[in-house]
C-alpha cells in the first residue's frame, strides 16, 4: 500500500510539471500530446497530424502505425529509418543469417515499411505549436536513438523513449548487447556494450535539467536528476561485477579487458578475481582446436565436440600417424556451430555414437526451431543422457550432468578412471581461468540461486573440487580453490538483486532472459492450405504464481485458426500457450508476431517467428 501511495504520489507530481497545451496519456506505449495536434510515441485515441517517435523498436513503434495508416506524418530518428522505410530487407538478410549469427542485435524491428515524412538528428529543431523542440541523439537501448527536449510554458520536458524507466530502471539490459570496435568485439562478446553509451546518453539529458522525463514506457518521471543518478550507479555497479569475473580477460589480456570494461561503464572497473592454477593436459587427452580426444590404452578414442573446420582433417593426421584406432563415441558440449558443425561428417566417418545432455536434446536435433547465437545449421541425432547418468567407456567412467553455464543449452561430462591421476570435468565454454563466459547476453544465463551459473558452481563444489576444469577454447586445464568460488558467487548474487533493481519485470531473470517469453518454433514451412501449430513458450521468472496474456498477430496471408490466450505458471515454471494458423494460397513470407502481458506491463509485438514459404 506504502509503494502504491509513493507511485500515485509521483504520478501527480509529474503531471503537474506539464505546462498547459501539454498532455500526458498512460498505456503499453505512452502518449505525450504537443501543441499544433502533435504527439510523441503513437495516440491510440486520436488523430494527429504529425506523430514523432525516439526509436523504431516495433514493441513502441506499432503505437505510431495506426496513426502514419491514417495519414499522420512519422517523424523519426535518421539513423534508425532504413528499418521502417524498408523493413523487408532485414527480414530477407536476417533468414539468410540467423545461424552462424555472432552480431547480436536485437530482432524486436518492423515487420512492415511505413512512409516517413522527415528524418531527425541530433541538433534538429522542430516546433509543435508554441513549443520549441531540441533533438539530441540518445543511443543506448537502441543504437540510433533520439530524445526531443521541450520547451514550453517555462517548463523542460525530456521524451526519451526507452532511455530510461521510472524509479531509476530499464526495461532489460539485453537490449544492449553490441560489438565493441575499439577492441574489435564482436557483438557476441559484447555483455551490455552500449551501456557506455546509455550512460552518456542519460548524463547528456541530465545535463539539460528537464522539470520532468516521459518515457516510451512506464510512469513519467518527476525528478530526473535523482532517478538519472540511480540508474547509471545501479548500471555500474552490476557491469563492474560483471567484468570482476569475466572470462575474456583470459583470453585477450588487461588491455582489452580495461578497455572494454571502461567502455560499458563509463569509468575504470574494480580488482577483478585472480586467475585460478592451470595445468597441461594429460598425455591421454589431444587437443584439437576447440575440441579434445581422449584416447584409451587400448588405442581407441573418444571425441568432444566437432565444429572446427580443421578438426576432421586433423583426425585423419592423428590416425594415420597411429596415434589411435577409432573414435567409438562423440560428446557434444553444448549447441553453438563451432562446437557442432562437423559433428555429423565425423560421426559418419567413424561410425561413432553421438552423445549429449538430455538438457540440449532439442535444440540439437531441431536447431532451426531457435532464435539463439551462434546457432548451428546442422542438425545432429544420437543417445540424450539424463542428469547424473553414468556409462563405462573402455576404463573410464563418464558422467553427464545438466550444466547451464554459458548457455542455458548446456552439459557437462566428467571422465574418472582408476587407472588415471587426473579427474576430469569438460565445462564446454562455462568458464576460463579468469572466471565466468557470460559474455553474451542472448545465450540465455539465469541468474537465480539454484540456477545459471550458480547451479554450475555448486555443482563443481558437489564434485569435490578434485576435478580439473576443461573449456576447448582453453590450452590448460584449470581449477578454482573455494576462495575463487565464493568470489564468483558473491558476484552473482549481487548481479541478481541489482539486476531485480533495475528492471520493472517481476524478476531479475526478466533482464537477462530474452527468451523468457517466444514462440516455439522459430521457422515453420507450412504447405499452402495446411494447418501448423506454434506456442508461445513462457518461463516464469517471478518469484511467485503469475498470469500471461498472450495475443497473436499473423500477418496477411496467414489464418489464426485457434489459439490459447493465458497462463497461470508457479514461480520457475514454463507453460506453452498454443495457435493453429492456416497459410493461404496468397500468403507470402510472414513474420508473426504476439503480445505479452506479464503483471500488468503490456508487451506489444514482443516476441516473432519466420513464417517461410518456398
Amino acid at each position: 500500500m506504502i509503494r502504491s501511495s509513493i507511485f500515485l504520489l509521483s504520478l501527480g507530481l509529474a503531471a503537474q510539471s506539464l505546462p498547459a497545451g501539454l498532455q500526458f496519456s498512460s498505456g503499453p506505449v505512452n502518449t505525450l500530446r504537443l501543441p499544433g495536434n502533435v504527439v510523441i510515441y503513437g495516440d491510440s485515441r486520436g488523430a494527429p497530424r504529425e506523430v514523432w517517435v525516439t526509436h523504431v523498436r516495433r514493441d513502441v513503434l506499432w503505437a505510431a502505425e495506426a496513426n502514419v495508416a491514417a495519414g499522420a506524418a512519422l517523424t523519426l530518428p535518421e539513423a534508425e529509418a532504413r528499418q521502417v522505410t524498408d523493413a523487408g530487407k532485414f527480414w530477407s538478410l536476417f533468414r539468410q543469417t540467423r545461424f552462424h549469427d555472432y552480431a547480436q542485435r536485437s530482432t524486436k524491428l518492423p515487420v512492415d515499411s511505413l512512409a516517413v515524412a522527415r528524418m531527425v538528428k541530433g541538433g534538429d529543431r522542430l516546433t509543435a505549436g508554441e513549443a520549441s523542440v531540441e533533438v539530441i541523439d540518445t543511443p543506448g537501448y537502441s543504437a540510433g536513438a533520439v530524445s526531443y527536449l521541450i520547451s514550453s510554458g517555462g517548463k523542460r520536458i525530456a521524451a526519451t523513449g526507452d532511455l530510461i524507466y521510472s524509479g531509476g530502471r530499464l526495461l532489460e539490459i539485453y537490449s544492449l548487447q553490441d560489438a565493441i570496435p575499439e577492441t574489435k568485439t564482436r557483438g557476441y562478446h559484447g555483455y551490455a556494450a552500449r551501456a557506455g553509451q546509455l550512460i552518456a546518453s542519460l548524463k547528456k539529458v541530465q545535463a539539460w535539467r528537464p522539470d520532468v522525463i516521459v518515457p516510451a514506457r512506464g510512469p513519467m518521471i518527476a525528478e530526473p536528476s535523482r532517478e538519472i543518478d540511480l540508474l547509471i550507479r545501479r548500471l555500474q555497479s552490476l557491469l563492474d561485477s560483471h567484468f570482476s569475473t569475466d572470462a575474456l580477460r583470459w583470453y585477450w589480456g588487461e588491455e582489452s579487458w580495461k578497455t572494454r570494461a571502461s567502455l560499458a561503464m563509463g569509468k575504470q572497473p574494480g580488482a577483478p578475481m585472480l586467475m585460478a592454477p592451470e595445468r597441461d593436459l594429460p598425455a591421454w587427452v589431444i587437443a584439437i582446436e576447440n575440441s579434445r580426444l581422449i584416447v584409451s590404452s587400448t588405442g581407441h578414442a573418444f571425441l568432444l565436440d566437432a565444429g572446427h573446420p580443421k578438426v576432421f582433417e586433423k583426425l585423419e593426421e592423428l590416425h594415420a600417424a597411429g596415434r589411435f584406432q577409432s573414435i567409438e563415441g562423440i560428446w557434444i558440449t553444448h549447441y553453438h556451430d563451432d562446437h557442432t558443425d562437423y559433428v555429423g561428417k565425423v560421426a559418419a566417418r567413424w561410425k561413432a555414437p553421438v552423445h549429449y545432455s538430455d538438457r540440449i536434446r532439442d535444440i540439437i536435433e531441431r536447431p532451426a526451431s531457435y532464435r539463439m547465437p551462434a546457432l548451428t545449421h546442422v542438425p545432429a541425432t544420437g543417445k540424450a543422457h539424463g542428469d547424473g547418468e553414468r556409462w563405462k567407456w573402455r576404463e573410464y567412467t563418464l558422467t553427464s550432468y545438466d550444466f547451464p553455464g554459458q548457455t542455458l543449452y548446456h552439459g557437462g561430462l566428467t571422465v574418472d578412471s582408476s587407472a588415471a591421476p587426473e579427474k576430469l570435468f569438460f565445462v564446454g565454454d562455462s568458464f576460463t581461468p579468469s572466471g565466468l563466459d557470460d559474455y553474451c547476453l542472448l545465450n540465455r544465463n539465469f541468474v537465480g540461486e539454484n540456477e545459471g551459473y550458480l547451479y554450475c558452481l555448486r555443482l563443481i563444489e558437489k564434485l569435490g573440487g578434485e576435478h580439473w576444469l576443461i573449456n576447448q577454447h582453453v590450452a590448460p586445464m584449470f581449477r578454482y580453490d573455494p576462495e575463487r568460488l565464493a568470489r564468483m558467487r558473491a558476484e552473482l548474487r549481487k548481479r541478481a538483486e541489482l539486476l531485480a533493481a533495475i528492471t520493472p519485470l517481476p524478476g531479475a531473470n526478466f533482464a537477462v532472459d530474452e527468451g523468457w517469453a517466444r514462440v516455439y518454433p522459430y521457422s515453420v514451412k507450412p504447405e499452402a492450405g495446411a494447418v501448423t501449430e506454434l506456442m508461445v513458450e513462457i518461463t516464469n521468472h517471478a518469484a511467485k504464481r503469475t498470469r500471461y496474456d498472450v495475443q497473436w498477430n499473423v500477418p496477411k496471408g496467414w489464418q489464426l485458426v485457434e489459439s490459447q490466450g493465458a497462463v497461470t505458471l508457479e514461480p520457475r515454471a514454463t507453460g506453452r500457450l498454443k495457435a493453429r494458423i492456416r497459410r493461404t494460397g496468397e500468403a507470402a513470407f510472414g513474420v508473426l508476431t504476439a503480445d505479452v502481458n506479464v503483471g500488468g506491463l503490456t508487451l506489444n509485438r514482443w516476441v516473432e517467428a519466420l513464417l517461410e514459404v518456398e
